[in-house]
C-alpha cells in the first residue's frame, strides 16, 4: 500500500466489506433515492391512467367534429355545429426551422376567437395575409378549426383530429417510465442495504433500458394510430415490447461477450 492510498477503496478493490459508517450512510442514501424515485413512479402511473381514461371521450370528439356541420338561421346556441365569426388580422408569425417551425396568426375580433391560433403550416393561407386583413375564422366548440379568406381556406392544427392517438402515446411513454421509477424506488426502499453492501443490481440498469425502449416505441405506434385507430396503436405497442426485451438482452449479450461464461474447468 502506498504512503497515500485510500484505505477504503483498497479494501473496496479487494473484496473486504465495507465499514459500517459507510454502510449506514449508504442505506440511507439508498432509501432516500428510492423513496423519491418510488413517489415519482407513483404520480407517473397516476397521470398515465388519467390520460388513458381520458380517451374514450377525446374519440368521441373526434367523431362529433368530424360529423359537424355549418350552422344555419335555425341553429341554437348549444348545437353542436361549425360556427364562423369576423377577426381582424394583426400579424403573423412564420418560422421555419429544422428542429422547431411556428406558423401563428393574431386576430382580432369577437371574444369567441382566440387571440392567436396555431396554422399547422404556411400553406395556402397563412403567407397570404398582413396585417389588417379581413378573415372569416370557423368555430367548433372551443376550437378554431379554419381560417378564410374570400375563397382560399386553411385548416389550422387547433382540431380534435389526432388528439386520441397522441394523448395514448404521451400516457403510454408516461406509464413505462412510471413503472420504471417505481420499480427501481421499491426496490431501493426494500433491499437498501444490500444495496449499501454489494452495490447496484445489474437488473436496475436491465429494466432501464426496457423502460426506455418502451416509451421510444410509443412513437411507431402513433404514427400507425394516425392512419388508423387508438385500438390499433395499442396492439402495435404491445406487439413491439417483446422486440424491446429481445434487443436489450442480445445487446448485454455482446457487450459481455465471453466474460459473461463461467470458467471451463481444468480439473
Amino acid at each position: 500500500m502506498t504512503p497515500h492510498a485510500d484505505p477504503r477503496r483498497v479494501g473496496h478493490r479487494l473484496g473486504l466489506p465495507p465499514e459500517p459508517g459507510a454502510v449506514r450512510r449508504r442505506t440511507v442514501w439508498h432509501r432516500v433515492w428510492g423513496l423519491c424515485a418510488a413517489l415519482l413512479g407513483i404520480t407517473m402511473l397516476l397521470l398515465g391512467a388519467t390520460g388513458l381514461a381520458a380517451i374514450p371521450d377525446l374519440i368521441e370528439d373526434e367523431k362529433a367534429f368530424r360529423a359537424a356541420t355549418p350552422c344555419t338561421a335555425l341553429s341554437s346556441p348549444h348545437d353542436d355545429c361549425l360556427r364562423s365569426y369576423d377577426a381582424t388580422v394583426t400579424r403573423t408569425v412564420i418560422k421555419e426551422q429544422a428542429k422547431s417551425s411556428q406558423y401563428t396568426l393574431y386576430l382580432n375580433g369577437p371574444t369567441q376567437v382566440p387571440h392567436s391560433i396555431d396554422m399547422g403550416a404556411s400553406e395556402p393561407l397563412l403567407k397570404r395575409l398582413r396585417p389588417g386583413d379581413n378573415v372569416t375564422v370557423t368555430l367548433w366548440r372551443d376550437y378554431a378549426t379554419a381560417v378564410r379568406q374570400g375563397k382560399i381556406s386553411q385548416e389550422t392544427a387547433d382540431t380534435p383530429q389526432g388528439e386520441p392517438a397522441f394523448v395514448c402515446a404521451l400516457a403510454l411513454a408516461v406509464l413505462s417510465g412510471g413503472a420504471y421509477g417505481l420499480y427501481a424506488g421499491g426496490t431501493a426502499l426494500t433491499r437498501a442495504r444490500r444495496h449499501a453492501v454489494q452495490g447496484l443490481p445489474a437488473t436496475l440498469v436491465t429494466r432501464g433500458k426496457e423502460a426506455a425502449g418502451a416509451a421510444l416505441c410509443t412513437l411507431p405506434a402513433l404514427v400507425v394510430g394516425d392512419f388508423t385507430n387508438v385500438p390499433v396503436m395499442l396492439v402495435v405497442w404491445l406487439g413491439l415490447l417483446p422486440l424491446v426485451r429481445w434487443v436489450v438482452h442480445r445487446q448485454q449479450q455482446r457487450s459481455t461477450g465471453r466474460h459473461a461464461r463461467p470458467p471451463v474447468s481444468t480439473a
